[in-house]
């Protein structure tokens, strides 16, 4: 959790952040998960795509859900979305049709 709100602290440093990001992946599992995804409503695009990055790295399909929100979300920026798409097929897991359909898009 402590690194969860390091990472979540948008008075920290980016460097820190980002440390604190890594070392969740490096964690792993679904506590990481859901704190990696709190995340996505920062403003620092850079962030984001730093967030979908380590969740692709992570090969949890508990991140699925996560990563095709923010893929389906217009409002995030264009670079989040396509590093979105990229960790989705990472995770290698196409089977629910609603990834298809938005991969197909």
């Amino acid at each position: 959790k402590a690194i969860g709100g390091v990472l979540n602290d948008q008075t920290r440093p980016l460097k820190e952040r980002f440390r604190a990001l890594f070392t969740l992946k490096n964690i792993g599992g679904k506590p990481s998960i859901d704190c990696i995804n709190e995340c996505f409503s920062d403003p620092s695009a850079l962030l984001k795509h730093e967030l979908a990055y380590c969740l692709g790295q992570m090969q949890d399909a508990h991140a699925l859900p996560i990563l095709v929100s923010v893929l389906d979300n217009k409002s995030q920026e264009d670079i989040v979305r396509h590093e979105a798409a990229e960790a989705i097929g990472a995770i290698g897991s196409l089977e629910d049709g609603r990834i298809k359909e938005l991969l197909l898009k």
